[in-house]
């Protein structure tokens, strides 16, 4: 692994060398193409560096703010806890009584006629 990185820095140095003392057109090209990849690269980690920093601020905030938030929320429950009536086991009352038509209130029977009919002869 160690004769790898030497042989690439060996490398990178020798074409380094070449690239410095030829001054042709194509030399010219590649040296400005290569000033222009080291500042892309140079802003390019600058604004990783920005966004690292951002991200980590970001997290710090929302994890600053979860212990409040549970906080809150446990004090939160234990008022409504303390809050709430005691609960019976008797089943409400409803102020008003629901009112269902009966079959005798919308149609009398045949029985409940005759009923009413001996009731009245009775008397």
């Amino acid at each position: 692994m160690g004769a790898l990185l030497i042989f690439i820095c060996i490398s990178l140095l020798i074409i380094s060398g070449v690239l410095f003392f030829n001054k042709g057109v194509k030399a010219q090209e590649i040296k400005s193409i290569l000033k222009d990849i080291y500042e892309n690269f140079k802003e390019l980690f600058s604004n990783f560096k920005k966004l690292f920093l951002i991200v980590k601020n970001l997290i710090q905030s929302k994890l600053d703010q979860e212990p409040t938030q549970l906080k809150d929320e446990s004090t939160e429950s234990k008022t409504e806890v303390t809050a709430e009536p005691e609960v019976t086991a008797e089943p409400e009352v409803t102020a008003e009584p629901e009112a269902f038509p009966t079959i005798e209130s919308v149609n009398p029977s045949e029985d409940s006629i005759n009923d009413e009919n001996i009731d009245i002869k009775t008397e």
